[in-house]
Formats: C-alpha cells, sequence, structure tokens
C-alpha cells in the first residue's frame, strides 16, 4: 500500500518524545492508522490495539492495567478509543507511575468530543492533541515545500510583499496543482482515492461514507430516535455552507426546536463533518456571541450531503478553499484562529488570520472566477486601509498573481495551497 507522508507526521514523532501521552484525532478514514505505519518504520518499540476488535475490547476491559504494565517499556497505541474510554483511568496510572518517561501512549480516536472529555478528565496537562484532517492538496501532491500560505503566515509584513510580489510557479507545475484542486473540490481528499481514481467510485464510497456515520457513528454517539429529522437538518445547514448561520430561521426551517439544532450541530462537529468559524472581534465575549459561519471539512462530503457533484458553484469552491486554510494550520500544530470578519454595515472579509508572530494579519476574500476586478476588492480595500500592519489577498481561479492596489493581491488557489 502507498504510504503518503502527513505534514502532522514530524509533529507527532516529536511530541513522542516530548509528552508523556500523545493523542491523535480526526475522522473515520482520514488516515490515522497509516500515520501510526510511518511510525512503524522507526526504531521505537510499539504495541498497537485495534479497539474496533470486540475480542480486544473485552480483553483489554477485563486485563488493561495487567497488559499496559507488561508493555510499559513501549509506546502503547490505542486505537478508536473512545469505543472504551474507561481505559483512560488505566493511562492515567500508568502515566503518573512513571511522569518522567515519554511517548508512554499514543491515542487515536474519531469522536472529537468522547475523546476530548475523557482526556480532560483524565489526563488533564499528560497529553499532546493533534487533529488529523483528510489530505491537503499537497499533500496529494506529495510536496515537500511549504505552500505559499504557509509562507505568508511565517513572514512579517515586508516579506509578505516581497514574496507575493516574486511567487512564480511554472506552467506544468501550475496545471498539476489546478487538476489537484479541482479534483479536491469535487471529491474531498479522503485518502481512499489514492486507490479509487474512477467518478463513480468516488462518488459511490462518499455517499456510503456518509451513511456510515448516519447509522453507526451517530447511532454510538446518542439515541437518536428520529433519524429522519436529522436527514432534513444536514440537508438544510448543508445548504447554509460559508453564510451566516441563524439557528431560529434554520429551526424553523427544519420544524424543530432551535435547542434541537443546536445539539444536531455539535453532533456534526464531534464527529469531525463540519468546523464553526467565528467572526473576529478584539473583544472575545463578542465573538463568541455573534452568529457564526459553518463549514465542512471535506468538500466531497458535502457533495454527497448535497446529492450534487456537480462542477461549478461558488460556495463550493469557498468551502475548499477554506478547509484547506484549516488543514494546513491543523497540520502545523498552529495556535492562531482562522476568522471572518464583519461589519454592522455588512463589509466583509471572508477569512482572518493573524501571522505567526501575532503581529501582521492577513485578509481573505474568495471568488471562484478566474478573473478579478476592483469592485471584487473593494471590501479588501477598506480593512487593508484600516488595518498597518495588513495585507489583502483575493483567492481565486485565476493563472498568475496579480498586484491589484498597495497591499491588496489577486492569487490563484492553485498557487496559494499547491
Amino acid at each position: 500500500m502507498k504510504l503518503v507522508k502527513r505534514r502532522l507526521t514530524p509533529l507527532v514523532e516529536h511530541s513522542l518524545e516530548t509528552d508523556r501521552v500523545t493523542a491523535l484525532m480526526g475522522p473515520r478514514q482520514s488516515g490515522k492508522t497509516t500515520l501510526v505505519r510511518h511510525l512503524l518504520k522507526t526504531d521505537r518499540e510499539l504495541k498497537y490495539y485495534n479497539l474496533k476488535d470486540p475480542e480486544i475490547r473485552q480483553i483489554l476491559k477485563k486485563n488493561a492495567r495487567k497488559e499496559f504494565a507488561l508493555f510499559r517499556n513501549a509506546t502503547i497505541i490505542l486505537d478508536e478509543v473512545q469505543t472504551v474510554p474507561q481505559l483512560l483511568e488505566y493511562v492515567q496510572l500508568q502515566v503518573d507511575d512513571a511522569p518522567e518517561k515519554r511517548g508512554q501512549f499514543l491515542l487515536l480516536g474519531s469522536n472529537h468530543l468522547l475523546l476530548n472529555r475523557h482526556i480532560k478528565e483524565s489526563l488533564a496537562g499528560r497529553v499532546a492533541l493533534f487533529t488529523l484532517l483528510p489530505f491537503a492538496v499537497t499533500e496529494i501532491l506529495e510536496s515537500e515545500n511549504l505552500t505559499l500560505f504557509e509562507k505568508l503566515l511565517a513572514a512579517d509584513d515586508q516579506a509578505c510583499i516581497s514574496l507575493l510580489d516574486n511567487e512564480y510557479v511554472p506552467l506544468a507545475q501550475h496545471r498539476r496543482n489546478s487538476q489537484a484542486l479541482d479534483e479536491m473540490n469535487l471529491y474531498g481528499g479522503y485518502p481512499e482515492f489514492l486507490f479509487r481514481k474512477a467518478p463513480d467510485d468516488r462518488k459511490a464510497w462518499l455517499n456510503n461514507y456518509h451513511q456510515t456515520y448516519l447509522e453507526t457513528d451517530l447511532r454510538q454517539l446518542v439515541d437518536l430516535r428520529n433519524i429522519e429529522s436529522f436527514e432534513v437538518f444536514e440537508k438544510l445547514f448543508a445548504m447554509r455552507t460559508g453564510n451566516l448561520l441563524n439557528i431560529s430561521e434554520l429551526a424553523r426551517d427544519c420544524g424543530l426546536s432551535a435547542d434541537t439544532i443546536r445539539r444536531f450541530i455539535s453532533y456534526y462537529k464531534q464527529l469531525f463533518v463540519c468546523w464553526q468559524l467565528r467572526p473576529y472581534f478584539a473583544n472575545l465575549g463578542k465573538r463568541m456571541m455573534k452568529m457564526s459561519k459553518y463549514y465542512f471539512f471535506d468538500s466531497g462530503l458535502l457533495r454527497a450531503v448535497l446529492g450534487d457533484f456537480s462542477g461549478e458553484s461558488g460556495n463550493m469552491f469557498e468551502n475548499t478553499v477554506m478547509a484547506e486554510m484549516k488543514k494546513l494550520l491543523c497540520a502545523r500544530g498552529a495556535s492562531q484562529e482562522l476568522n471572518f470578519c464583519r461589519t454592522s454595515t455588512g463589509v466583509e472579509a471572508d477569512a482572518f488570520v493573524k501571522s505567526d508572530s501575532g503581529k501582521f494579519a492577513i485578509f481573505f476574500e474568495i471568488k471562484q472566477t478566474a478573473h478579478a476586478d476592483k469592485k471584487s476588492i473593494r471590501h479588501l480595500k477598506k480593512y487593508v486601509a484600516a488595518n498597518d500592519n495588513s495585507i489583502g489577498i483575493l483567492i481565486n481561479n485565476g493563472s498568475d498573481i496579480i498586484k491589484m492596489e498597495y497591499r491588496i493581491w489577486v492569487v490563484p488557489a492553485a498557487w496559494m495551497f499547491g
């Protein structure tokens, strides 16, 4: 089987050298177990337990403390640990018996809330948390280089200007990048597609994946008695991707209560289906209170929910670009948040992120078109004019970087993420 190195792998390897417990979370089929296969190539002694196996679950439920003690000199890997959360009590006991020892446990889980909740209760201060999402475009291309997005985050004001003024991608590479981005926009980035190349096979797999989390993962999470109401919710919720989400309005359209809608959204977040993009305010309280936007981690899954695998869609392109930003931030172990900006008069930037240093800001606008004009950057101009240490970038489907105004550029998505 082909093993594609993930951008997160070096951070996980480093954590195993410096932390007592490492936890790797992410959606089902995102490549967590495959990433561990990379670790198997090292000299580190590993002991792997697949908790999806009923026999292994039963043995560990009865004998976890003895089993773990027997292999205390190895790194013990517990895959799908959320299926037996009580094992974390034994993890805590063994870790506390040898607090100086690093790399004692590697926990893998596909349920965000269950894993986080039990870690907070049992392993507070003992664990490093990472999130592994489906492939980013640069991983599919197997590029060892930093993307332009990552370079911009690491740069300061003047270095960003120099990067954008001098960046160039050769024609052949541009075509490879564009093809990878188009496929990401159509089918998403699940590792399964390294082997499933035919469009119909990919669509069938995504539809089956969708049914799996409805019929299996969701039912493991909660006792959902009326699956039909959830299916109505997810269709109407998916249609609002990238828009300000009015919970009361969505509840009315679904014929459900606002509390039920909030609970359904929390299930989606727990299963790594969607993520929340909050508006940016210097005041954290305002950031938490104002309406948010939601995006899917994977555009292929979004299409499966909507039942729409047609090519062009501005909202779908925006979801793909925002997901790429999110994946790269997670893969860097970055602490900075991704937000959007919107004034009371409706002046909006689709995305906003601070540099690694925190002293520099980048405002993004996302348009599927291959062309750009002055009208398309009018909101960026207002944000850049109001923030001295900032630049504005319009991400589109073009074929070259264009400087539109002072500190404002148009950048092809294929150049930003390839």
